[in-house]
């Protein structure tokens, strides 16, 4: 009897001990667990709860603003093939006391290495042109070295791969295995300010890391890296209010001034370099917040609920400039432009990545000079200069204008965006390029490009109501339409008015002014 007791008691001491050696284990993970939370969680993140926890103020929703309100012309006048000496009349002088529209400036073709021009790239072999010609030939950009992936890795070994698809690029990106997180319940300000807490207080910047070099390895403008990281939140989270809440983290995270907002719904917005058209928003504290789709729902004129407060971290706004940089994978297409100059035809096959026409219909409607400065991708540029060089070659700069003017009128149907797309819709140089109809402003920002790349003349644009058009700096006295803009004489050059040269404005245009837009 004794002998069990003595077991009993044994078993209990050794029982008693394996559950002291299991709390000691508890104590570990909880304090392990604790003290990571801290690790993650910075002083910008205590500060930012306390904002979101607090009561969020109502702001009132814009309408979307419109660009032109005039109807474009939808029937085109059309010159006459052989026309009349133009006179030689005065710059009628433009005022150019308002200043221009901020844009970002125009990157130049021998630019460092690391920041490589996509807005005047080159033939791989360009022409050589004959002796007194004003063409110039076109340089090669540099190549660009590949980024380093540095201070990525997760120092949890408890991860999951994001593996998605990015416009042809095929991305993965780890993240930690309990940093997704499902939102539930009705939208307010204490549940998002829950759901921010969540994530800070996971390792989410080696995943941020990761994103960010994946954006500069595909050559990313702003606007292309906001939609990577909403990729990447969506190849793991299906609902579609805890994609566009961990979307926000991680671009506030990441440096931008990322914003939610909700009434019934929430929604994700963004402050942006360049102005938006099409696009809601509100302004906070003197900054505009667009309502950019990245995802979800459109947000329509009201009131919502935001807070006031700003992370310390987020404080960029989108650049929606240089679009052309960004590494598009897929298949290029093929496409054979034809006109005819002097008696002379010419066919034009040009190559170009789909990728990029969804690419671009995913932007937001911008400003007139941010589709001027844009440029074309290096593949679609080389086959395009390569071929209209040697038309311009050795021909005087108003001569060659002229040819350019009459492969832009002339190698492509019109239509108006409204018939087209049934909306607005400015299309870039590549779009122009890739679909069937284009209109006055697609036409403008094309030739602009060809001018100032084939012949280096400066170009400004003429936006009249409803009609854009564009005017050239001529080295010598060309004769017809001219405008005079800060000290220079630019002569009209209208890519849609059909067969008409440089100096000659579309009739119902003649005489009205039209505001000036550099680029």
């Amino acid at each position: 009897m004794k002998q069990i007791l003595l077991f009993s008691a044994a078993l209990l001491a050794t029982g008693s001990a394996m559950a002291d050696s299991q709390l000691d284990e508890y104590q570990k993970w909880r304090q392990k667990e604790l003290s990571s939370f801290q690790s993650y969680l910075d002083e910008n993140d205590k500060a930012f709860i306390g904002f979101l926890k607090d009561q969020w103020k109502p702001v009132d929703v814009k309408p979307a603003e419109v660009r032109d309100p005039k109807p474009k012309p939808v029937e085109l006048p059309k010159a006459p093939a052989k026309q009349p000496p133009l006179a030689d009349k005065p710059a009628v002088v433009i005022s150019d006391s308002k200043p221009p529209v901020k844009v970002k400036p125009k990157p130049k073709p021998a630019a460092e290495a690391t920041k490589p021009s996509a807005t005047k790239p080159a033939p791989a072999k360009p022409e050589t042109t004959k002796p007194g010609s004003s063409v110039r030939p076109a340089l090669k950009p540099r190549p660009e070295p590949q980024p380093s992936v540095a201070g990525t890795e997760l120092k949890s070994k408890r991860v999951h791969t994001a593996s998605f698809n990015f416009y042809g690029n095929p991305v993965s990106i780890e993240y930690p295995k309990n940093f997704k997180r499902i939102f539930t319940g009705k939208i307010n300000n204490e549940k998002i300010a829950d759901y921010w807490k969540y994530l800070a207080s996971k390792e989410h910047q080696p995943t941020i890391n990761q994103l960010k070099a994946t954006a500069r390895q595909l050559k990313l403008n702003d606007w292309g890296t906001a939609l990577l990281f909403d990729r990447f939140s969506g190849s793991f989270l299906r609902q579609q209010t805890s994609r566009q809440l961990t979307t926000w983290f991680l671009l506030v995270k990441a440096g931008y001034d990322a914003r939610v907002a909700y009434n019934n719904n929430l929604f994700l917005l963004l402050p942006s370099k360049q102005e938006l058209f099409g696009v809601t928003f509100f302004t906070l504290n003197k900054k505009r917040y667009y309502a950019v789709n990245l995802n979800g729902k459109p947000m329509k004129p009201g009131k919502v609920f935001t807070y006031s407060g700003q992370h310390g971290a987020g404080a960029g706004a989108l650049d929606f400039s240089q679009p052309n940089n960004f590494a598009a994978r897929g298949k290029v297409a093929k496409r054979t432009l034809s006109f005819s100059y002097a008696d002379k035809k010419y066919d034009i096959r040009i190559d170009y990545p789909t990728r990029y026409v969804d690419y671009f219909n995913s932007f937001p409607q911008l400003s007139l000079p941010n589709y001027f400065q844009a440029g074309l991708p290096a593949v679609t540029a080389e086959s395009l200069l390569s071929q209209l060089q040697p038309v311009v070659a050795g021909q005087s700069q108003q001569e060659a204008v002229n040819r350019l003017l009459r492969f832009v009128q002339t190698s492509f149907q019109y239509q108006t965006d409204d018939q087209q797309f049934k909306e607005e819709n400015y299309l870039f140089p590549l779009e122009t390029l890739h679909y069937p109809y284009s209109d006055c402003e697609d036409r403008a920002a094309l030739f602009a490009w060809l001018t100032e790349n084939l012949l280096d003349l400066e170009v400004i644009i003429l936006d009249f109501p409803g009609h854009v058009a564009t005017a050239v700096n001529f080295s010598d006295r060309v004769k017809g339409d001219a405008w005079q803009y800060q000290g220079k004489r630019y002569v009209v050059a209208d890519p849609t008015y059909i067969n008409a040269v440089a100096g000659m404005t579309m009739p119902q245009f003649a005489g009205k002014a039209p505001k000036v837009q550099p680029f």
